[in-house]
């Protein structure tokens, strides 16, 4: 690698609390010299940057390329001239569904040297939040992460021939897919009645969830206007959960029996 450029580091920002970032993130952040931040990185977050630090927003959602990939890639080569060390902060973690392999084969060609820092990816905050395991040996012994867009548009292909049955399906950048997602999980044989769940805005003060199933996911999506970013989970895995509240309701268990986190 060329010693006389910076370093690009490729950081987790979790799911928004920044409660959630590791120790390394911050330490970096702390000593970033321009931090390059996506749409889902929250304003706690970027409190842990350095005051003299430079603070550049490059984010993007689906219809709304306010930064293109290939712009982010030419800022970071152009930065590592620039600067000693520079911070790409990205919602969840780099490595699921943020782009991080196109950006650090970009910097490779280069010659500039770069770091993946692993984040509290999206699912995972979300759903232990909640208190939604992800795995159970009675509800979900398999876990897919799928994403519902792709560089070329939708996704349908990855719903196709899905059986959900003793599956936990984390869908990122689903929500604008949804309908197609639903066809094909019921083309593919799943029942209507196969419970699903909306979270939206994970982890953050105003988090949000709403609970369907294949049936009824189109109507309760427009009915309590989810709006990104949000994250669909399908599965038996979300029967798991209205169980536990079930408890709840019942007097059986009280809420600080229930095992979940609660962010303020």
């Amino acid at each position: 690698m060329n010693s006389s450029v910076g370093k690009v580091y490729l950081v987790g920002a979790g799911p928004g609390n920044p409660d959630l970032l590791t120790i390394r993130a911050v330490k970096l952040l702390r000593k970033a010299d321009i931090v390059l931040y996506d749409d889902l990185v929250s304003a706690g977050v970027l409190k842990y940057c350095k005051k003299s630090a430079v603070l550049e927003y490059v984010g993007k959602r689906i219809g709304q390329h306010s930064c293109p990939q290939t712009e982010i890639n030419r800022k970071l080569g152009e930065y590592a001239k620039q600067y000693s060390n520079i911070v790409r902060l990205k919602g969840g973690d780099p490595s699921i569904y943020g782009r991080a392999g196109e950006e650090i084969e970009y910097l490779a060609s280069l010659g500039i040297d770069c770091e993946i820092l692993a984040g509290v990816t999206t699912a995972s905050g979300a759903a232990s939040s909640l208190g939604i395991p992800l795995t159970h040996r009675e509800y979900a012994r398999e876990i897919l992460f799928l994403s519902g867009h792709k560089k070329t548009g939708k996704n349908p292909e990855s719903f196709e021939d899905l059986n959900l049955e003793g599956k936990t399906v984390l869908v990122y950048m689903g929500l604008n897919s949804l309908e197609s997602i639903r066809e094909n999980l019921l083309e593919s044989g799943n029942s209507g009645s196969t419970p699903m769940a909306f979270i939206e805005n994970a982890t953050l003060p105003n988090q949000r969830l709403v609970l369907a199933n294949l049936d009824t996911c189109l109507d309760k999506a427009e009915e309590f206007q989810i709006k990104t970013p949000a994250l669909l989970i399908f599965g038996e895995i979300v029967s798991f959960y209205t169980e536990l509240q079930s408890l709840k309701v019942e007097g059986r268990i009280s809420d600080k029996q229930l095992i979940y986190s609660q962010f303020s």
